[in-house]
């Protein structure tokens, strides 16, 4: 068995001379050209997927190779999981070869290799260098451009991966952090597999919400944070694949509740990882929460538009309203404006020095003693957060719009620690709790979409027709603000799941 650690990229053949002359820079042992046919299989039921395996046949110059991976796991764009190699005859894979204790216990093997069917295959020409780095590191640089095709068609491949064959893993990342600078670069996270079952089985990557980050009782505080970094980059990095695949905004949202995740773990956790604020991460996220935070206002606008702009039906001069928010949603970003952030080359470096990062935390020795458990923090903090919460809102019978629109973001904050550490309490509880919340939330969103009116009314020209509007905008709020008065009253007595467990 190995234990493969890789660094990879997706890449951009139009830049491939870029890629040499980073590659000239370094100590080159040696260097190959080779094509790679392989051929990926499974059952038709997908039981090997079913168990994270993947199996391939891979044949260069007419000689073949069987190769299973098993379950591993990828951070940022590190991905490290076992595998296992074996030559045979033909191209057809052999699975007595490999060693027995891959296999689940009482696992009919003949059964499952006589099953086996080819899914996918990858064809593709592969440039590739061993590196020397100091401290007695080797790594090999591979150059992949091709295709994955299955019987649905055909995807182009291109990519190029950082194996570390012996020494540091921390010289991965610096030999890593030169290919970053090249253009049109990301790191990836979706491996050659998983992109050759997503084409086989004509699915796509769909939107996935924010949940609960999967962190338990049992972890120490730092524990408890490296699984919350984990989880909001991998929310981060999916999104990020989706938009590209399929350019719809609606991914940016989950993509920017990511961020805001990152941002709620670093105010949650700044007193409890030394020089935690001076990480060399931190700086490039707030870059991109700057970067992203013409989103929140992007969908107000969609959601004023939405099914013929509906909401809008009985305002005056509706067609007039919604050409005009209409005009403001175009001056936002467009898809150009935001490809160019997510292939630039301090967006790789940001995830390239995140998972770095992280790589080293996971490391460190964490300590386990009752003074440092994550659920003895979780109730401190979950205090403190709705404590505010509370106390902002529990002496306010009769707020107005701006009142409840100025606890918007402390609001949202809650739930994103609610999110951040909730896990650790029992679901039913912390997902009731919940809800009253969320619909607050949503009655806030939709006071943002009556600030966009307004703003439109009070730069209207004609009079009489900004009196109807601002009638219109009085009826909304009216309406609002009841229901959301009770929203809160019944939030406010909602028993706090976290301290309910400790009584």
């Amino acid at each position: 068995m190995e234990i493969e650690i890789e660094l990879k990229f997706i890449f951009n053949e139009d830049f491939a001379d870029n890629l040499y002359q980073t590659l000239n820079k370094w100590h080159c042992i040696s260097s190959k050209n080779q094509f790679l046919h392989n051929v990926y299989f499974d059952t038709a039921e997908r039981n090997l997927r079913q168990l994270d395996m993947g199996l391939r046949v891979r044949t260069i110059d007419e000689k073949s190779v069987q190769t299973i991976k098993t379950a591993g796991k990828v951070i940022g764009g590190l991905h490290q999981r076992p595998e296992y190699n074996e030559p045979i005859e033909g191209s057809r894979p052999e699975l007595a070869r490999f060693n027995s204790k891959i296999w689940p216990e009482d696992s009919d093997i003949q059964a499952l290799e006589n099953a086996l069917i080819p899914i996918f295959s990858t064809d593709f020409n592969r440039q590739s260098w061993l590196i020397e780095i100091e401290e007695d590191t080797l790594v090999e640089v591979a150059y992949d451009v091709g295709f994955i095709e299955t019987n649905q068609g055909k995807v182009p491949l291109c990519e190029v991966e950082l194996e570390l064959v012996k020494g540091d893993e921390k010289q991965l990342f610096t030999l890593g952090k030169q290919i970053a600078q090249i253009p049109d670069v990301r790191l990836g996270n979706v491996s050659k597999a998983q992109r050759g079952y997503m084409l086989a089985d004509n699915a796509t990557f769909p939107i996935k919400k924010l949940v609960h980050s999967p962190i338990d009782e049992k972890l120490s505080i730092k524990q408890a944070l490296l699984v919350n970094l984990q989880h909001g980059l991998k929310q981060l990095q999916y999104h990020e694949n989706c938009y590209i695949e399929n350019k719809t905004r609606e991914t940016l949202q989950e993509f920017l509740q990511g961020i805001k995740f990152l941002h709620q773990n670093i105010i949650l956790f700044k007193s409890e990882l030394e020089n935690f604020n001076k990480a060399p991460w931190i700086e490039d996220l707030h870059w991109l929460a700057r970067s992203f935070s013409w989103l929140d206002e992007y969908f107000t606008h969609a959601r004023l538009l939405e099914d013929k702009g509906f909401y809008l039906r009985k305002s005056p001069k509706s067609k007039l309203l919604k050409a005009t928010i209409k005009h403001q949603k175009q001056l936002l970003p467009n898809d150009d404006a935001i490809i160019t952030i997510l292939k630039s080359s301090r967006y790789c470096q940001f995830v390239l020095t995140f998972t770095q990062w992280l790589i080293q935390l996971e490391k460190s020795t964490f300590s386990g003693d009752k003074s440092n458990n994550i659920k003895a923090f979780s109730v401190n903090q979950l205090d403190k957060t709705w404590g505010q919460v509370s106390l902002a809102l529990k002496n306010n019978d009769a707020l107005t719009a701006e009142q409840f629109l100025s606890f918007q973001g402390l609001i949202e904050s809650s739930l994103l620690t609610g999110l951040s550490l909730g896990n650790v309490f029992e679901k039913q509880k912390s997902d009731a709790f919940r809800a009253l919340w969320l619909d607050i939330k949503q009655g806030l969103d939709e006071f943002s979409m009556i600030n966009i009116i307004s703003e439109i009314a009070q730069d209207e020209t004609d009079s009489v027709l900004r009196q109807d509007y601002l009638k219109w905008i009085k009826r909304k709020e009216e309406s609002l603000l009841s229901a959301l008065h009770q929203s809160k009253q019944q939030a406010l007595r909602k028993t706090l799941y976290w301290q309910e467990e400790q009584n």
